[in-house]
This record gives C-alpha cells, structure tokens and sequence, in this order.
C-alpha cells in the first residue's frame, strides 16, 4: 500500500483561495510528468454520445461504453502527479481523488454481481474499500480517518484495464444482449453502471476544480471555455452593461398543469427516483430571464451584505462561520483582504472574471442572495428559488414532450453534454420559447423542494440505497444539468441534489410567486421529516411524544393532545354537527375526532401529502411513520385510528384554505344543506399570505358558514414576512386587542369563547418546541 500525501491542515476561505489559485508555497509548479496517458479522440476533441437507447443492441452498448470509459480517462489525465491522487479537499468532507477514479470501477464490478452476469469478484479488497462514498452530515462532519488505506496509483490502474476487458468482453458475448434491455432484465444492471460513471464525471470535475492548480494540467482534447474570457487584463470594477447584462428581467410564465415523472417503458435508463406519475398545479410566477451572474453576485459580496448574518438563515450563517467564507468558492482574491478584486478558479486554470457567467454558489449562498435581493429591490412576496414544478413550468412544451437528446452537432444550443469545457455567459446560450436562458445546461439550478419520492416510486433491487436514503430533508435538489452533465444527467427526467452546504457546478434564478402557492411547497413541508414530525404531533401518545430516559432524570411538561382538545372545544360550541369543515387538516388527526359527533367531515389541506396521508389512515385504519431520536437515529411507531370512528364520514381534499373551491365544497355537502356548521381553523391564521380574504369566505350572504355555525380559531400569531405581508398581520399586543382586530374581520359573529392553549412539537428526543395558542370560538348570528 502507498501512504497518500497528508492532507493540508485548518485551511480558512483565505487558505482554499489560495489553493484555487494553484500558486505554490514553495514557488513555481514542479514540471512533472502526467501519470496517464490522454485517450485519443476523433477530430482531437473530447465529446458525449447522447443518452443510450437501451434497445439499441451490443454495437451501441459497446459504443457508450467506451465513450464513458474515455470520459473518466480523460478528466483524470487532469492530474500531472500522483499526489494529486492522494491529496485530501481542502474541506475534507470527501475522499481523495484516488477514491472517485476507482469508485465507478468497482461499481461495475458489484453490481453486474448483484444482477448475475458475472459469479466472481475481481478483487474483492478493492471491491469493498472502495465501494461506498461519503455523504456527510454537515459541513463540520469531517472525515480524519487514515490516509495510508488506498493501493498505489499503479495497481489502480491495472484493476481498471482488467475491469475494462471484463466489461467489454461481456457486451460482446453474454446472451443476455442478444434482447432488448428493460429495468427487470440483468441487462439494467450495465446501464446502470454506465450512468453512474457518469455522474462521477462530474462530482470529480469539481474535486479537481477544488485542488491547486499545480497538481494539474489541461488535457490536449478538453472542449473549450466558451466566449466571454478576457485575456490579462487588469482588474476593473465590473458594471452593468458592459461586463455583464444591464438588466435581468423577470419574466412571466402562466399558471398551467404539469406532469412529473419518467414514464416505466421509456428506452433510456433512468434512476429509482424519476419513476413515477404525479400532476402539479403550478399558479402563475416569475423568473429572472437569466441565471444570476458573477456580476450580480458581486454587488451582494462587494456592498458587505454577504458577511450580513440577517440575510442568511441559521444554517447558512453557522456554514458561513465554520468556513469563514467571505465569497464564493471558486472566486479567487486577486488582491488585499477589503478590495474585492477577483479572478474565476474554472476546472484547469484561473481567468480573468468573467462577470456575464453564471455564479456557482451553494444553496445557502443562493438563498442569503435572494433575501438581500428582495431587500435591496423593495418587493413582496419576496424573491426564492424554484420548485421543481416550475422548472418544469419553465421549459417549452416540446421539450417537455420529446426529451431524447439529441447528437451534439444537432442539438439546440444547450450547454451540456461537453459542448463547452465550463459554463458560459448566461444570455449567451438557448433563449427558450418562455423567453428564459439556461432552463437546461450551463449550471444546475437549486431549488425549494427537498429531494422527495414520486407517487409510484419504487426502490429498484439492484440499488437499494441510491434515493432512499437522501429522502431525509436534509438534500435539496438540483435541476438542469450543467455544462459537464452528460447521459440521463442531461435529460429532462433527472432527478439530483445534494446537501444545501456542498459545492457543485451549480447556481439559481430569482422566482416571485404567489405566497399561498409557496407556503407549503417551497420548502419542507412536503418532506419525510416533516410528515413524520406531525404525525407524532397528531398520533402519538403521551408517552411516545416524550423521552423516558430523559423525562425520568429532569421531567416533562405536561400538556393536553391539541387535536383532541381543538375537536372536542368544536364539538361542544357547536349547536349542530351535520357539517364541520377541518381547514389546514395536516395528516387529519382532528378531522377523525370530529367524526365522532359530526355526520360529516371535510378535512381540506394545501399538502398533497399530509391529504394523502391521512387519505390512507381513512383507508387502512393504521400507518406506520418514524419518531426521529438524534441524527439518523430513529424509531418505528404507527398511527391508529380508533375503531369506533365511522371513518365513511369523512373526506380529505386537498386546497387553498384562501382561496377555497366553493363550488366544490357545497357540492359536498349533504342537499339543501345552508353550509357547514362549524370551521376548525387550527395553527393556521398566520401561515398564509391573507388572513383576512381566508375569513370573508365565511361572512355575509354567500358565508360557507350556515347560520349559528361557529368559527373555531387556534393561533400561536407566529407572524412572519415569509408567510404574510406586514401590511395583511392581524396582530396586536395583547390578548384582548388581539380579539378585537378579529372581531372587526368578523361582521355579524359574537365571541363565545377563548382560553390560552399550550402544546409541544418534538423534533428529537433532547429538542421540543413549548408554543401557547390563542383560541377564540366566534358564533355567526347574522349576516
């Protein structure tokens, strides 16, 4: 075994700039000798086939392979030293690049096992060391383990050429390509391996975009950058108009419908997570007409407000801290600390800034960027970043319907697929027929949602844990592919993210958008550890909500389950129970009580899957979900709904509790009925955009309230900009001013009742969060 290089020590932002700009702190760049040979292309120029047609048979089989084989091989003979194998990311929360050269390797290895074209390991050491990656936890989880673990460079080399004949010889001879490839053949397995090389493409292009550039050399046949490079010059302050565009508008895309999801029979490969088949509103929005550039960038850097621990969430500001970063990551300062002169760190060199290309930010970054914007430009609702409906909604409807990529020399001008050696000026590439830049290729776009399964998602056998485990709420995704995606990356139907802290060649748009189209979607409601966060909250008993070896030592406070409490305050003021209607449901706990005592209940909710959640609880009567501990720690319970509940009372809907389907809702109702007796409105109020709208539905002639019907409020009057303009708050400094703003929003409605309301939420064993809700119950005595 050969000891790796140690790695370098408690490097600051100062230090990875430093690093970036590949000067050495001995002097000059050793001239060495590259440890590999460059593979010889057609025409001298590095290129990728587009996506394989699984049908196609051995020849194309053949062909794929080798063109993602040479791929690899070329991005690493980048790599002018050993030790630039060997050494450690600055960051040190990956392997070195030793790992990521032989990683796919040994993929094909495992898994053509696994599917059973091969009986025997090659190298069975090789085959478990280098079988898994990291994913850490945080930016802090650092990995400080042994160095000296990875073989020499030299026996790396012969596993790959012996893995290389195995691979080849099989796709020329075993019987399983003498039929057409499907996700349950054998078959599946190489295509499979063959897109998973390239995806480590492009992780490893920006590993080597990390190291210091004396570790590396251009290859002869890498594509070139593309226009927008100065050469040399001295550094001038970049504005508008002249080093990058004068204006970056938004632009307005319509309300539509969209479908989600790689149909099963499509003849590419495709991952676990782009099955599926969902249908999503998208309500009108905005979109910057360009990717956010260098230059934009720069004004948030340069005014200061980037070192602005208000514009960051918590999170963000504590990644901040930990990396001391004061730019982003692949800036290089080209002068002193305060001056703000910076050069562009691309995959082989260090150029002149070019500000008209798209900034390569975290998500963090991205998300401080818009909260400035939004600042800086007066608006409300105030700026964010995609969901990924709306990339959708952004791409041009033949696109979205004919999705096969094609040969480079005929595709439309997109940058992926290695068009280009980097990303490129953001209005320099495709302006689609939503008059957008960039909606695919140049740089991945992040975005709102959490990674999160389809409906129809199902784990494929042969890779049990390439999504499952990143459908945590911890990953966002990333959509659009970049310069370097190639295959199933660059298609319509790929699927990827990361953790909001790690670097990719990735970068975002300002979205504006309706509030109550965001509340929920754009951001983690929608997610497992959320979902699993309320249903504990509604399902879980006294004793599963607290620790017991916790609350043994130091105690818990004791407070009332505030579903049953809110049901039970609603069946007693009401003085009928034909109809109640359970408005912002969540997963239904209340809407079960409810049935109890009422004929019928309709529990409305904006989540799809808090509605489908408690859709299957309706169903099935049970479900299990998780109780997290700490970490990835956590424990199995299951939700049960009380035998004794005639659950064909009740429909769960999904809708805005803002602006409600009337006609939908009436229709629901029993005949002849004048409205719903009741209204539970739960923890609502002050999550959406405006209350005061949500509250006329049920005031004056055309009320969803019948006569005597009752109100039943529960808020804790959180109120927050991010869900409500100011100007639309209904609050007050006390109780009973509080009252009364209400009482003013509710013409022909006397109080009956209200009392303060405590109640916890879990998020982990050691964390709860203690919130007292103001409850008011108006009755509607006239109109």
């Amino acid at each position: 075994m050969a000891k790796a290089v140690s790695p370098d020590n408690g490097k600051t932002s100062t230090d990875s700039a430093q690093a970036l700009q590949g000067r050495s702190l001995q002097g000059e760049p050793p001239q060495v000798e590259p440890p590999q040979v460059e593979p010889e292309w057609p025409q001298g120029r590095a290129f990728s086939l587009p996506q394989l047609d699984i049908a196609a048979g051995r020849d194309a089989l053949l062909a794929y392979f080798d063109n993602t084989w040479a791929l690899t091989e070329t991005l690493f003979s980048s790599l002018n030293c050993e030790e630039a194998y060997y050494r450690r990311p600055y960051h040190k929360t990956r392997h070195p690049l030793i790992f990521y050269y032989t990683h796919p390797v040994t993929f094909y290895i495992n898994k053509l096992l696994v599917a059973g074209l091969i009986s025997e390991p090659v190298n069975p050491h090789f085959e478990m060391l280098f079988e898994t990656g990291v994913d850490e936890m945080s930016w802090d989880d650092l990995h400080e383990g042994e160095q000296d673990i990875w073989p020499t460079l030299a026996e790396v080399q012969a596993y790959r050429r012996q893995v290389r004949e195995i691979v080849r010889h099989i796709i020329l001879t075993h019987a399983e390509f003498e039929h057409p490839i499907s996700q349950r053949s054998p078959g599946w397995a190489l295509v499979m391996c063959f897109e998973h090389e390239r995806i480590h493409l492009e992780t490893s292009s920006v590993l080597i975009r990390e190291l210091p550039l004396e570790l590396l050399r251009q290859p002869a046949s890498w594509p070139e950058l593309p226009a927008g490079i100065r050469s040399n010059p001295r550094f001038i302050k970049p504005l508008a108009g002249s080093h990058y565009p004068q204006s970056n508008p938004l632009v307005s895309i319509p309300a539509q419908t969209v479908r989600v999801g790689k149909p099963a029979d499509w003849p590419t490969f495709g991952w676990d997570n782009e099955y599926g088949r969902e249908s999503r509103k998208v309500a009108g929005f905005k979109a910057s007409k360009m990717l956010i550039s260098n230059g934009e960038f720069y004004e948030f850097v340069s005014s200061g407000a980037y070192l602005n621990e208000k514009y960051w969430s918590p999170q963000g500001w504590a990644w901040r801290r930990f990396r001391n970063t004061r730019w982003p990551t692949f800036w290089v300062q080209d002068g002193p600390v305060g001056s703000h002169r910076y050069k562009l760190r691309t995959l082989f060199s260090v150029e002149a800034m070019p500000w008209d290309w798209p900034a390569i930010v975290n998500y963090y970054e991205a998300r401080a960027y818009c909260a400035w914007r939004s600042e800086r430009d007066g608006v409300s609702p105030p700026y964010r970043l995609l969901q990924e409906k709306e990339h959708l909604a952004l791409r041009d409807e033949a696109v979205q319907s004919d999705p096969v990529m094609l040969p480079l020399t005929e595709a439309p001008l997109i940058n992926h697929q290695l068009r280009h050696g980097s990303e490129g000026p953001v209005d320099q590439f495709q302006l689609n027929a939503r008059g957008v830049h960039d909606v695919l290729g140049n740089v991945w776009q992040w975005c709102e949602d959490s990674f999160h399964p389809l409906e129809g998602f199902e784990i494929h056998p042969y890779y049990v844990d390439f999504s499952t485990p990143c459908f945590d709420g911890e990953h966002q995704m990333i959509l659009g592919g970049s310069f370097i995606s190639t295959g199933d990356e660059a298609s319509i139907w790929a699927r990827f993210h990361f953790r909001p802290h790690f670097f990719q060649h990735a970068g975002f748009r300002l979205v504006q958008g309706n509030p109550a189209a965001e509340r929920e979607d754009g951001d983690k409601y929608e997610t497992d550890a959320v979902l699993n966060q309320y249903m504990l909250f509604h399902w879980g008993s006294a004793e599963e909500q607290r620790d017991q070896e916790i609350s043994a030592g130091v105690g818990h406070p004791q407070t009332e389950n505030f579903m049953l409490t809110m049901a039970g305050l609603t069946s007693r003021f009401a003085d009928n129970s034909s109809a109640v209607l359970d408005l912002g449901c969540a997963v239904g706990r209340a809407s079960f009580e409810l049935a109890r005592d009422f004929a019928q209940v309709v529990g409305l909710d904006y989540s799809h899957a808090f509605v489908d959640t408690a859709e299957k609880l309706r169903k099935e009567g049970r479900l299990g979900y998780q109780r997290l501990e700490s970490g990835r720690h956590t424990t199995a319970l299951q939700a049960r709904v009380d035998p004794t509940i005639d659950c064909q009372r009740i429909s769960f809907i999904q809708g805005d509790a803002g602006a409600l389907d009337r006609d939908r809702l009436r229709q629901l109702l029993k005949p002849g009925s004048a409205g719903f007796d009741a209204v539970l409105l739960s923890n609502l109020l002050c999550r959406l955009p405006d209350p005061a709208a949500c509250l006329r539905q049920f005031t004056g002639m055309d009320s969803l309230l019948a006569e005597n019907g009752v109100l039943v409020f529960a808020s804790p009057n959180t109120w927050l900009q991010q869900y409500t303009s100011p100007d639309n708050f209904i609050d007050a400094p006390d109780n009973q001013a509080t009252l009364h703003k209400l009482g003013q929003l509710l013409p022909g409605f006397e109080l009956l009742h209200s009392q303060d309301l405590p109640f916890m939420i879990r998020e982990h064993r050691r964390k709860y969060e203690y919130v007292v809700s103001q409850v008011s119950i108006w009755k509607r005595i006239g109109s």
